[in-house]
């Protein structure tokens, strides 16, 4: 009889031990699925941050090359500003009598935001048509 108490000990023993394996490996992969959740995560959140950025970059420079048709109706070409760290370019370009583009771009890191504004009227005052972010120029 002690044998028999003896092999249902090791039995026991034995299954307590897969369940503990089969537990442990079901919490690390937990674990590692939140890790890498957690990295793309902040990636995705870093990537953002940089797109805004960029974004307001360019706004800034767009409005830069405005300021500067509006001292001077006559201001083409192009131009750069640096605002902070970041910096941006712009081209102003005379389409008729009155009408302005006005093409400017930011990149921070990979990161490339353009915007195209096309200006109806520089005098007496500025009229903006349209003010859009596109893909290229």
């Amino acid at each position: 009889m002690t044998q028999l108490h003896s092999d249902n000990l090791k039995n026991d023993g034995f299954a307590v031990l897969i369940g503990v394996l089969i537990v442990g490996a079901f919490g690390a992969a937990v674990v590692l699925y939140l890790i890498t959740a957690g990295l793309y995560s902040y990636q995705d959140s870093f990537i953002l941050e940089q797109s805004n950025i960029a974004r307001y970059t360019a706004d800034a420079c767009t409005e830069v090359a405005l300021n500067k048709i509006q001292m001077c109706s006559s201001t083409v070409g192009l131009g750069s500003v640096n605002i902070g760290e970041n910096s941006c370019s712009y081209e102003i370009i005379n389409t008729g009598e009155q009408t302005r583009t006005i093409q400017s771009s930011a990149q921070i890191g990979t990161i490339i935001r353009k915007e195209k504004i096309i200006v109806n009227q520089v005098a007496p005052n500025i009229t903006i048509n349209s003010w859009q972010e596109v893909s290229s120029f």
